[in-house]
């Protein structure tokens, strides 16, 4: 006789990331001199991000502050500039966001969240190849 065995959802499970996720959204502006970290509830399954910004205001993102203070950041320009909003299907708990340049371009984001735990991703990434910083 087969026993039901629930299985959960988790970081390596595909279902949960099959279905439309829960949305997330946040407009703000980037901050000069400073990082800001978006830290999502779940693990997300993409993240789109529009730089709303005014001529030549780019955007440093990255799945680390020191990431996007060094080099393995995306810089996105302006869509005044002709830039395009960047869809990014990732499994991330934090991302984050500076100014590219001494202004405070406006930008924003939407997420699409799986029902995975954050916890099942406590470090999101931090340390990995691309991503920066150091392994806690």
């Amino acid at each position: 006789m087969a026993l039901y065995s629930p299985h959960a959802s988790g970081l390596g499970n595909s279902a949960a990331y099959q279905v439309s996720g829960k949305p997330y959204a946040h407009t703000a502006a980037a901050p000069n001199g400073s990082t800001t970290t978006i830290e999502f509830p779940t693990v997300t399954k993409q993240i789109v991000f529009v730089n709303n910004g005014a001529t030549t205001e780019t955007i440093k993102i990255g799945f680390s502050a020191a990431g996007v203070g060094s080099t393995q950041h995306i810089l996105v320009q302006p869509v005044v500039d002709g830039g395009t909003p960047i869809t990014l299907d990732v499994k991330v708990t934090k991302f984050y966001i500076t100014a590219g340049t001494s202004a405070t371009p406006a930008y924003s984001l939407y997420a699409a969240l799986t029902g995975v735990p954050d916890e099942d991703l406590p470090n999101s990434w931090l340390g990995s190849l691309g991503v920066g910083g150091t392994k806690p």
